[in-house]
């Protein structure tokens, strides 16, 4: 028996785009594209699964962050020369906060936190972590939302690389090393 593959048309794929950081800040600020060693990425679309674990994980670190702390979110941390992503939470010092201000250098950052999506699942467990550390992010959190919420929380250690401090379930508080105030419970932040 033979098997035949159906024909299809080639399916075309756009030249990447390579910029400069000169040209890549000329653009128009987008929390929906980011910039990957010299190549604009665009970001897959946000379920509502995400967008609802988000928006409550912004609301209960607004409510226990200190007042020299900020929670921005859809902004930019300028990792390096080539490299920008959109945390999809930041909580910032409050003295580099500015209502005009888009971007931020990973020294002003406290914690970074991304929610994982379906199409966002290597990108948020491997290569963000990996790229928040090296810029000297001293906080991560990654939040899993499927099959249900869990908050995994990273802390720099001397290596510059991310250690786990905890993994964090429903009925649990997150209660991570180097971030007391942070107490955030897990059924807080479910969709």
């Amino acid at each position: 028996m033979t098997a035949v593959m159906p024909e299809r048309e080639t399916v075309q794929f756009p030249e990447p785009v390579v910029l400069t950081a000169q040209e890549y800040e000329a653009l128009p600020e987008s929390s929906r594209v980011e910039l990957v060693d010299g190549v604009v990425t665009v970001m897959t679309p946000a379920t509502m699964r995400h967008q609802i674990v988000v928006q409550k994980l912004r609301g209960v670190l607004e409510s226990i962050s200190p007042n020299d702390l900020k929670v921005v979110w859809e902004q930019e941390i300028r990792l390096a020369e080539l490299g920008r992503r959109n945390p999809d939470v930041m909580v910032i010092e409050a003295g580099s906060f500015d209502l005009d201000r888009y971007s931020y250098p990973p020294e002003v950052v406290l914690l970074a936190a991304e929610v994982v999506s379906p199409h966002t699942q290597t990108v948020d467990r491997l290569h963000k972590p990996a790229e928040y550390a090296a810029a000297g992010v001293e906080h991560y959190w990654r939040v899993e939302t499927l099959p249900t919420v869990a908050i995994h929380t990273y802390r720099l250690a001397d290596s510059g690389r991310y250690v786990a401090s905890g993994v964090f379930t429903e009925g649990d508080t997150v209660a991570a090393p180097g971030l007391p105030w942070a107490k955030v419970a897990v059924a807080d932040i479910a969709p």
